[in-house]
């Protein structure tokens, strides 16, 4: 489709630059579309959902607007050619580009990895147009990231134009639409609606099912159209980690053996990870909140009448003996960054999973009120039945208490 028969103009739009004690916004009759992809979404249960993924949104959108003026053709061919290589369509990948990417288009994996390059290639400089540095792709006057703007804005047109014809699009996410209760009438027109703005619609999946919970996390079933959602017709899919998480995946959905990699939890932080084994050591509390107290004492900053007291109470400890206290109730033993865990039964041997950062421990993410082990330990030491199912059963129940605000889980999953 020819640039100069392409949709660029949005009626509503309007930029506010920032002002004193106010952002900057993106508005489109009156909703804040925000800088970067549209996201909407409306919480709950939904049947025969047709999910439409746009093809390489950004780079259209590139292309739509003629970001780099002479040298926007040279970017079109680029996105073009990566399309041809998804698709398949390696004869006329061959024939693009003068024949210049030719010599790498021999087998499918060389194909695969090229077709990876161009995606970072494309989407750095996509990337590079919204930058808050100067470079080439950096147009100064590009202050709302319009790449990323022109696409909101046609979600948003898109969703008010499906309102309009009677259907239901629940999930907006950058570059993707799902609709309830869609036939091929609401297909074709949002496929149609989409070229007049330069973007092309694929029909990604037909979901029999879906339950949504907020914009990234939803669990939903394949419908049997073996067409359109190919090996995967009549399978569950998972977003997010809450319904990913293997076991309440297998549990709750797919019914497939649970086997010991499911009971295992991959945990990374920005500090240091450390096993506290101070199971069996004397319980430190009290000594920890007298040295927090004190801490803060010292500060300057106004104390509670506990602390107030714990203090009193403790004014023949010196600071040293507070600390010599406190290390004996703790042997950290250092993991890393990232480690692979599993939660252990109390008594088995498991210590408390903490993160070291800016000089203090706390818990790890989601490790509160449980014991863990390294997976690798507990593989070799065979302690597979010392691993706390609770950890699992908290987590399955909370998904189907999820599930259940929206519809009847038993139905759902039947």
């Amino acid at each position: 489709m020819k640039m100069d028969k392409v949709i660029n103009a949005f009626p509503g739009y309007v930029y506010i630059p920032p002002q004193p004690g106010i952002e900057k916004q993106n508005l489109f009759n009156d909703e804040d579309v925000g800088f970067g992809g549209y996201v909407y979404v409306e919480p709950g249960c939904y049947t025969n959902v047709a999910l439409l993924d746009i093809q390489s949104m950004h780079p259209a959108s590139i292309v739509a607007l003629n970001c780099f003026g002479e040298y926007t053709e040279r970017f079109k061919e680029l996105r073009d050619i990566r399309v041809a290589i998804k698709h398949k369509e390696y004869d006329r990948a061959r024939s693009m580009l003068d024949g210049a990417l030719a010599p790498f288009l021999t087998d499918e994996d060389q194909a695969d990895n090229l077709a990876g390059a161009l995606k970072i290639a494309i989407n750095s400089v996509y990337g590079l147009t919204s930058a808050k540095f100067p470079n080439a792709f950096k147009d100064p006057r590009n202050v709302n990231n319009i790449v990323a703007l022109r696409g909101a804005l046609f979600m948003v047109t898109l969703k008010n134009e499906i309102i309009k014809k009677g259907y239901k699009p629940f999930h907006f996410k950058t570059d993707s639409v799902k609709i309830a209760d869609a036939d091929d009438k609401i297909i074709k027109f949002c496929m149609d609606f989409a070229n007049k703005y330069g973007y092309i619609f694929e029909h990604e999946a037909t979901y029999e099912k879906i339950c949504i919970v907020n914009g990234s996390t939803y669990i939903a079933k394949y419908s049997q159209d073996k067409d359109i959602n190919g090996k995967h017709a009549g399978e569950w899919t998972a977003t997010a980690a809450q319904f990913q998480q293997p076991y309440v995946f297998k549990t709750l959905f797919s019914h497939e053996e649970i086997v010991f990699k499911d009971m295992c939890e991959t945990k990374e932080v920005k500090g240091a990870l450390y096993l506290d084994m101070n199971e069996g050591l004397p319980d430190v509390t009290e000594f920890e909140q007298l040295r927090d107290a004190r801490n803060k004492q010292f500060e300057g900053k106004n104390l509670t009448k506990r602390e107030q007291t714990i203090i009193s109470e403790h004014e023949d400890l010196s600071d040293k003996q507070v600390q010599n206290r406190i290390d004996k109730g703790h042997d950290y033993h250092f993991v890393g960054k990232v480690g692979e865990f599993c939660p252990m039964i109390q008594g088995s041997g498991g210590g408390e999973l903490l993160r070291f950062d800016g000089g203090k421990y706390s818990a790890a993410p989601a490790t509160k009120g449980y014991r863990w082990l390294e997976a690798e330990t507990v593989r070799q030491l065979g302690k597979f039945e010392d691993i706390d199912k609770s950890y699992y059963t908290k987590l399955v129940d909370e998904a189907v208490n999820d599930i259940s605000q929206y519809t009847d889980f038993e139905w759902f999953v039947s």
